[in-house]
């Protein structure tokens, strides 16, 4: 774990202080449910009360803070470092977190329209680490918010387009470009939030920006039904996650879609790793999309030179190696 890992790990422990275990269970099992049916919408907030945040940060933070954590490493790979950071719904700042462990100093405003979360994650972030600029937040709702002035380095929508009409996500998307520099996106990675991303990546693009990660190229996407783009980080389970959860093993893989778009001068891969590669003996085979938008299996032989970068790598990893 980085020590920004630790210190969310450590501040969230201490927020649960007084907490009943099972009334936690039990309200983290029915917001489980809640987005399970997809029982959001813009005008019913997923988290309703103090201990909805408190189950979810718990439960679903440390998963999210790791995959927009690992978005925003390919911006700062593909883009470039940012200094001013706009989160667009960040509720209870898991956003704020991964952009400090990547960018320490970065000043961050998070915009939140559920006052429950706000109160939550200033918590977190008053119990927390010394930070050289303590993210701020403003409470608002999303649907009356209007475009940041002046223009940040990066704006995030994090987890958030699943839980808007499609008016919304189309303005808020919209509101979003004209704020800042680069725009990272991410959403669960299952088939609706691939599709969520899609739409978003076609609006961003009529709107001037390139796409740098993960795509390598911005045509139309080589995917089609039932595959879809999707990566995975892992992360440890403590043992009230695996309680709460019902688990067992002592990880979990948050699966992730994510985008990262821009009208900076991109760093684009010549290819990136679509799947997790294979491994059989002397050889590695590796699934690519290319930079002329084809989903291309590759075999790299032991008698390759490019034989240990391919056993290196993994699923989502530029090709080669940048």
């Amino acid at each position: 774990m980085s020590s920004v890992d630790t210190q969310l790990h450590a501040v969230l422990l201490r927020a649960l202080s007084g907490v009943r275990y099972d009334v936690l269970r039990k309200r983290a099992t029915e917001l489980s449910a809640r987005y399970r049916e997809a029982a959001v919408a813009d005008a019913s907030p997923a988290l309703r009360d103090n201990l909805d945040c408190l189950a979810y940060a718990v439960v679903r933070m440390p998963a999210t803070y790791r995959a927009i954590q690992a978005a925003l490493r390919a911006a700062d790979l593909h883009v470039g470092a940012a200094g001013t950071h706009l989160d667009l719904g960040g509720g209870t700042g898991a956003a704020a977190w991964a952009a400090a462990s990547i960018w320490p100093g970065i000043q961050t405003r998070i915009v939140e329209r559920q006052a429950a979360a706000v109160a939550l994650g200033r918590r977190l972030v008053a119990a927390g680490p010394s930070w050289s600029t303590p993210p701020v937040w403003s409470a608002a709702d999303l649907r009356d918010w209007q475009a940041a002035s002046p223009v940040v380095d990066l704006v995030t929508l994090a987890y958030l387009l699943n839980e808007l009409s499609p008016e919304t996500r189309r303005s808020v998307i919209a509101r979003a470009a004209a704020s800042g520099d680069t725009v990272v996106l991410v959403e669960p990675g299952t088939p609706c939030g691939y599709r969520y991303i899609l739409e978003a990546r076609a609006q961003l693009i009529g709107l001037g920006f390139a796409i740098a990660a993960p795509c390598p190229h911005q045509l139309e996407c080589p995917l089609a039904d039932p595959d879809w783009c999707h990566f995975a980080v892992r992360l440890p389970r403590t043992e009230l996650h695996r309680r709460l959860k019902d688990g067992t093993r002592n990880y979990e893989d948050e699966k992730f879609s994510y985008l990262v778009a821009t009208r900076r001068p991109a760093r684009r891969a010549a290819a990136r790793v679509l799947t997790p590669p294979v491994r059989p003996k002397n050889q590695v085979l590796l699934t690519l999309c290319t930079a002329t938008a084809r989903r291309t299996p590759i075999r790299v032989p032991k008698s390759s030179p490019s034989y240990g970068a391919a056993r290196a790598a993994v699923q989502g990893a530029p090709w080669p190696e940048m």
